[in-house]
């Protein structure tokens, strides 16, 4: 039976079909809303009766389901994929091309392709399009440079327990521990371009045929063995003798300034026991892992211990409800928090500019805090704490004046509308905003989204300087695909004194999660537990916002 995360790519792919197919408009609008909210669901879908789905979608959408849970497919939708040309899919992952815009190119301008599309857009043709113009075209060539220089790269949050999943196998099928993620998985990276794993086992033991039903080996050579997850993820397996193992698991993790410092304080270069040993004898103190980037580590501790972990985060922070577009009641998603042992929540739904999101307008709002102070009577001692995402407006000011904003105990502030901007503007609008007196935490610094889009560009220290001098906290948005502000800004953050939040912006329970990617980023760039604000206790939270 397709997981939810399945049955909305498949509803997505659905209602983009029928738009560029030319037929039911409504039912692909209706497929499209189910898919967003589905993505987020913490029950299975398919596993609903019909009077549970009547809870939930309208009967086209429910009658699309109840074909999917019985027979595994969907017919309609597959007698549209063999009417499309292979190369529209491809087009599909150009930022900006939906099912309407893809039918336009491919029935007026019999472009199928994306080297088509990119012939087409040099030669100035879809600037003459119905729909695009000159804009849009000068769009759609720098999405396909962005295409091809992410193709062949994945979200780490993707991969992340594939990889630790096929090492752990491994070590099972050859019976030995002397088998280690290595490279960027290792390090953690944002984003990475396949599995690395070293191991010390012979290259010809991998030509075992049983050892198939794990990947789909290539061998390539006495030194490499190159491979291909169930996933469809890339592997890069590299040998070594078990004298050499902790020496070459060492040269493969960090980059290469990293490992070229540590290496110049080395006189042997063999025979390692750990890691820890190969530091020893450069004189240095141990470092994580994740840290080798030659950003943030020199400064680091000797033991470590002081970095923010998973463990030590107290409240859960910055988080939406159906009050906007999340997609679990206030109740149920506090209760969620309650339930995983932490001690606060941060509920902060869209304000009113974000209408596309279900924004809140003041009355609203008003209702929201009614029911946010009935649910800390029955919960307490476990506090919710009244916030709002509030957009920032191109001016700088706030979506709110001041008899709504007064009214929260803390206001995150974020862009989410008209993006395209120069440093400049960006600068000067986020520091105005940092400037209001509500302005508790900068929400997703940049606006980026890693594999998508870069995000506007902005001057870090002189966002960092403003939050310092406004004793604003910025946030490291945990959703795997923003990880923003980027982990490299975080020692700068720290020098200036500038506490760090990292928060999941959650629009489900299961995305309470989130924070996982979050630590592993702030980790990268040295982020301490007494810089983290919320890994601050409950009390020391209400102390923090009460001297603000």
């Amino acid at each position: 039976m397709p997981s939810n995360l399945e049955t909305s790519r498949l509803f997505n792919l659905y209602a983009e079909l029928l738009l560029l197919h030319s037929k039911d408009e409504k039912l692909a609008a209706l497929l499209s809303g189910a898919s967003y909210r589905m993505r987020n669901y913490s029950i299975e879908i398919l596993s609903l009766d019909k009077k549970e789905l009547a809870e939930l979608f309208r009967p086209e959408v429910i009658k699309v389901l109840t074909e999917l849970s019985a027979t595994g497919t969907i017919e309609a939708l597959d007698e549209l994929i063999q009417l499309t040309p292979q190369g529209l899919f491809d087009m599909m992952r150009i930022k900006g091309l939906g099912g309407k815009k893809l039918s336009i190119l491919w029935t007026q301008a019999k472009i199928d392709s994306i080297d088509t599309l990119l012939k087409a857009c040099k030669a100035n043709v879809i600037s003459k399009l119905p729909g695009f113009g000159e804009k849009s075209q000068d769009n759609i060539l720098k999405s396909i440079e962005a295409y091809h220089s992410n193709e062949t790269r994945f979200h780490y949050a993707s991969v992340a327990d594939i990889a630790i999943n096929l090492v752990s196998s491994l070590r099972k099928f050859f019976r030995s521990q002397l088998i280690s993620l290595c490279g960027e998985i290792r390090r953690q990276s944002t984003t990475v371009e396949r599995l690395e794993i070293i191991a010390a086992i012979r290259s010809e033991r991998f030509k075992d045929k049983a050892l198939r039903k794990f990947i789909p080996i290539h061998m390539s050579g006495v030194a490499e063995t190159k491979a291909q997850t169930l996933d469809e993820v890339p592997v890069t397996i590299y040998h070594t003798t078990k004298a050499g193992f902790y020496y070459e698991l060492f040269k493969r993790t960090g980059n290469t300034a990293h490992v070229e410092k540590v290496i110049e304080n080395l006189k042997a270069k063999t025979n390692f026991k750990t890691e820890e040993a190969i530091y020893t004898a450069a004189g240095l103190p141990f470092i994580l892992p994740e840290m080798r980037e030659d950003v943030a580590e020199w400064n680091f501790s000797k033991s470590g211990d002081n970095l923010v972990t998973a463990e030590g985060i107290k409240g859960v922070v910055h988080n939406h409800t159906t009050w906007s577009d999340g997609v679990d009641p206030l109740s149920d998603f506090v209760q969620a928090c309650e339930q995983r042992k932490y001690e606060y929540v941060v509920i902060s739904d869209h304000s009113k500019n974000a209408h596309y999101a279900g924004g809140l307008k003041e009355d609203k709002v008003l209702k929201q805090l009614q029911e946010i102070d009935k649910l800390n009577k029955k919960l307490a001692p476990f506090r919710i704490f009244k916030s709002i995402e509030c957009d920032i407006l191109v001016s700088g000011e706030l979506d709110y004046g001041e008899d709504i904003l007064k009214l929260f105990d803390l206001v995150i502030i974020s862009v989410h509308q008209l993006l395209k901007m120069n440093e400049e503007k960006a600068t000067r609008r986020l520091i105005k905003a940092i400037e209001n007196p509500y302005a508790t935490i900068l929400g997703h610094m940049t606006g980026r989204q890693l594999l998508i889009r870069p995000g506007y560009p902005v001057n870090f220290k002189k966002i960092i300087d403003a939050c310092a001098a406004n004793n604003v906290v910025i946030e490291i948005n945990a959703n795997p695909y923003r990880l923003d502000m980027d982990w490299s800004h975080i020692p700068y953050a720290l020098k200036k004194g500038v506490m760090i939040a990292v928060n999941p912006d959650a629009h489900s329970i299961g995305e309470i999660d989130n924070i996982r990617w979050g630590i592993a980023a702030s980790r990268k760039g040295g982020l301490t537990k007494d810089m983290t604000w919320n890994a601050m206790s409950l009390q020391q939270v209400e102390r923090w916002l009460h001297n603000k």
